[in-house]
């Protein structure tokens, strides 16, 4: 009775927590604005250039068919830097105006407070992946023609693939977001883990490296909303995301409980 009282008590505080953690998120401007930018970003791209490129490639003879819910995919290159600029500023933020304090006095409990930013976060990023894949996919098939065409599988697949990279990216940034505590660091760091490490170590010509590639969370995101078997599958594409979150995020956390705020 004593346990079951205590995990009701923490799933009150949490999602008391979370409900504060997401009045400070849309009361902030620059983080909704950021949400908005990545979704018109990634939808214009897919419509106006893969989609369109697409069409002229196929038209000149070049076979560049690909169905359009995965060209909207692609273009999440570029969009999900304004996704993960959101999640980092959502806690560096509060580190550069010194409201962590407060946030820290309201709930006392740090794993409370880590868990209520992780949930509103991870949400957040799955429902933006999956609406953008969604209102995206019908002007970037419409811009692309008979080069653009799908299934329903090929939606599905292109549209949890990125709603689950969005939300694990975020926890992903998160964890880099307490590890670096100012936002300039922690958007950095963001962009040199899915930008500029995988462009780096392509440079390099060593097995092992260009092996390690392969699980960087950019190319385990792709394999898992394409479907692709090879080098692995979308369940171990899964697993790979899931492994970053967990070690980043962890290692957030750890110094969210040994370092004073």
């Amino acid at each position: 009775m004593i346990n079951e009282s205590k995990s009701v008590n923490f799933a009150g505080s949490l999602l008391a927590a979370a409900r504060a953690e997401t009045t400070k998120f849309f009361g902030l401007r620059t983080l909704v604005g950021l949400y908005a930018s990545g979704l018109l970003v990634t939808i214009a791209l897919g419509w106006l250039l893969l989609g369109a490129s697409a069409k002229a490639s196929g038209d000149n003879g070049f076979d560049t068919a690909m169905p359009a819910p995965l060209l909207v995919f692609a273009t999440l290159q570029f969009g999900q830097l304004f996704f993960a600029a959101a999640a980092a500023l959502h806690i560096t933020n509060e580190y550069s105006s010194g409201s962590i304090c407060t946030t820290l006095q309201s709930v006392p409990r740090r794993g409370t407070t880590l868990g209520a930013k992780a949930v509103l976060l991870a949400v957040l990023g799955f429902l933006a992946g999956v609406g953008l894949i969604l209102v995206g996919t019908i002007p970037t098939a419409l811009s692309a023609e008979q080069y653009g065409e799908f299934g329903f599988s090929d939606l599905i697949s292109a549209s949890l693939g990125a709603g689950i990279y969005l939300g694990l990216l975020s926890l992903m940034v998160l964890g880099l977001g307490l590890l670096c505590r100012n936002s300039a660091g922690a958007i950095v760091s963001a962009i040199a883990l899915v930008v500029g490490l995988p462009q780096i170590l392509q440079i390099i010509p060593i097995h092992w490296v260009q092996t390690l590639i392969q699980y960087l969370p950019t190319n385990a995101a792709t394999l898992m909303a394409t479907g692709a078997s090879e080098p692995y599958g979308p369940e171990v594409a899964l697993l790979v995301l899931i492994a970053w979150s967990v070690a980043l995020l962890g290692a957030g956390w750890i110094s969210l409980r040994l370092r004073d705020a």
